[in-house]
């Protein structure tokens, strides 16, 4: 055998292997884009499934939740700086008191304990804890109030929207979370459904008049798993504005985060909002605002009558859009 009969053959089975031989190129491209096209087309002939997100409570229920909010607030003016650090930890508390017939639910909101601490540059750090401290601090005296006592009763429709308040805030406007329940989306849902919650902020102009802002908060379905929506939300400002004044207080409002939802159960598992802002300019061209904060809620236990359960969920199949 000679050298070019080895180096022809070789050529040969190489090409062979390679289905150069038989296939051209433009053959090749047309079934690969034959098969992406059958695998689309697989992909949209399978019926995505439809959820349905409400809120679902049994009267005499108590419902706990941990809250825990940690900011951290940084300010440069005129070559100052100054740093302010909270944290907060309590348990706040929903005793459902009736369900109605058109599915609306009625409880009383109140705040079972907290422990609360802040520090701000030059000063002393303050600490309070409603259960081992008798007297809080001057600046908790406001929170010891309302440790352990009603603070509103409110009727919520199964979306979450606030039918009727007796006493309480209109929301947690300080911090940009919307009202008390979050807002679920109406009718059934599939993954990849987008919703909206209308809101506003009042900012103070410095000529000391007052300028509403309108927000929304902006939800997301992404994934359901074991019963459990995944829902992102972002807080979008509708009201065009590029003054450092006014984007410095909006910078509390500007949450993105996170829930989960029990959709079997009917009632919320965790949140986690974020903020991450940062201001420049709002007071005087070297003056720079940084806020920093982490929002966590989640449901410690599900109490009727003398019995209590947690709404953990094993881990399965998931949808994810």
């Amino acid at each position: 055998m000679t050298l070019r009969s080895v180096i022809l053959g070789s050529a040969a089975m190489a090409a062979l292997l390679s289905g150069s031989l038989f296939l051209s190129p433009y053959v090749l491209a047309d079934d690969q884009e034959s098969l992406t096209e059958k695998l689309e087309k697989a992909k949209s002939s399978v019926p995505q499934v439809e959820f349905e997100l409400r809120y679902k409570f049994t009267p005499g229920e108590t419902i706990k939740t941990q809250v825990v909010h940690v900011a951290t607030t940084e300010t440069k003016i005129k070559g100052n700086t100054q740093t302010s650090k909270s944290r907060a930890v309590s348990t706040k508390v929903w005793k459902i008191d009736a369900v109605h017939e058109d599915g609306s639910i009625t409880f009383t909101h109140s705040v079972e304990n907290v422990e609360m601490w802040q520090q701000v540059t030059d000063r002393p750090e303050v600490r309070y804890d409603s259960r081992t401290d008798e007297e809080a601090p001057p600046e908790y005296e406001g929170v010891q109030e309302t440790i352990g006592v009603p603070l509103a009763t409110i009727t919520i429709d199964r979306l979450g929207n606030v039918v009727k308040r007796e006493g309480g805030s209109q929301r947690q406007a300080s911090l940009g979370l919307g009202d008390i329940a979050v807002p679920l989306p109406a009718g059934q849902v599939k993954l990849g459904h987008e919703w909206n919650a209308a809101d506003e902020v009042f900012v103070r102009l410095a000529n000391g008049q007052s300028k509403r802002i309108n927000v929304r908060k902006h939800f997301t379905l992404d994934k359901v798993q074991t019963g459990v929506a995944t829902i992102s939300v972002r807080t979008q400002v509708l009201t065009p504005t590029q003054d450092p004044q006014i984007l410095a207080q909006l910078a509390q409002q500007l949450t993105n985060g996170t829930i989960r939802f029990d959709v079997d159960a009917g009632r919320l598992l965790s949140r986690q909002m974020d903020w991450d802002e940062t201001v420049v300019g709002f007071n005087g061209a070297d003056s720079m605002l940084q806020y920093l904060a982490r929002y966590t809620e989640e449901l410690q236990e599900v109490t009727t009558g003398a019995k209590a359960k947690t709404a953990a969920k094993p881990a399965g199949p998931e949808l994810r859009r």
